[in-house]
């Protein structure tokens, strides 16, 4: 582990447990302003990413259990409306290269580790279709932020989340960002090319050791490609392979009104929007190694538990 990469986590983690709330209003929450600073402050004006966690601290203040549903359910809401919170602070102008219309925040469950079946994170724009989960260095397409919220795993080992700092690689290298991605095939999100992600790997990125077993931990993220910064996953495999396994993720993103603008992103970084379909590659398959079964982490960078 290095020692930066340590500094910049202490930098960006945030213990929600620490702040006040009142669970009982999670349908008409407003998080305490000084948890709203802490996550600004971080993603916009320090490391460009913030680490929620600690919603198992606050439940079991409460006599509640992160592993209920309705417990993982009360912290995932409490995290959006966070999230909603910050992100009405930024002027997207500043972090979007192209002039799109970005009229909503919508969120999406996913497993991080099953096939998801007849999904579509944004079906007025896209067919739905089976899919497994990104977990290569990339970005999710026309977004400038977004927030994953991780757990509660069940029979899980791995999948931890990865900071990939692209901005500080395309600057130490005097690489123009619009040249570091690639579309993944089936896919709509955007993988930064092989030929720089070894690089980006060993130097430029560490996972999070979050207890992603009896928490659920958010990682909001500035995502545009200029500017911001990639993430990852490292390779989440089942603790008993007889056993079920679970990796719920919360996807939150800001998404744009039509197809149009959809394609006038693509189109600025010199990709073509092309339909998703099914993706049915196998486990030994060389696409899924590439892009679908996680990456290794140079560091790990322990999260207080």
């Amino acid at each position: 582990m290095s020692h930066s990469n340590a500094s910049r986590v202490t930098e960006s983690l945030i213990d929600v447990s620490r702040f006040p709330v009142d669970l009982e209003k999670i349908d008409a929450i407003t998080p305490d302003p000084a948890l709203v600073d802490a996550v600004v402050r971080a993603v916009e004006r320090k490391t460009g990413f913030a680490v929620l966690h600690g919603g198992n601290a606050l439940l079991q203040a409460r006599g509640l259990d992160i592993r209920s549903e309705a417990g993982a359910e009360a912290v995932r809401r409490y995290y959006e409306a966070v999230f909603r919170a910050a992100v009405a602070r930024f002027d997207l102008s500043r972090y979007s290269p192209v002039e799109v219309a970005y009229d909503r925040i919508a969120k999406m469950d996913v497993d991080g580790y099953n096939r998801n079946q007849s999904f579509s994170p944004n079906s007025d724009h896209t067919e739905r279709r089976e899919f497994v989960t990104t977990k290569c260095v990339h970005f999710d397409a026309a977004t400038p932020f977004i927030a994953n919220l991780y757990g509660p795993n069940q029979n899980i080992q791995g999948g931890l989340p990865m900071i990939c700092d692209t901005r500080a690689f395309c600057a130490d290298k005097g690489l123009d960002a619009k040249a570091l991605i690639e579309n993944i095939p089936n896919n709509y999100n955007v993988a930064v090319k092989q030929e720089y992600c070894e690089e980006i790997l060993g130097r430029y990125s560490f996972a999070l050791d979050v207890d992603l077993t009896n928490d659920v931990v958010a990682v909001i993220l500035l995502n545009e490609v200029v500017g911001g910064l990639a993430h990852a996953a490292t390779p989440p495999e089942p603790v008993d392979p007889a056993r079920p396994a679970r990796r719920p993720i919360r996807h939150i993103e800001f998404q744009v009104a039509t197809t149009a603008d959809l394609k006038t992103w693509y189109d600025f970084y010199g990709l073509g929007l092309t339909q998703a379909v099914d993706n049915t590659a196998g486990a030994d398959d060389a696409m899924f190694r590439r892009y679908h079964r996680g990456e290794p982490a140079s560091s790990v960078v322990p999260v207080a538990r």
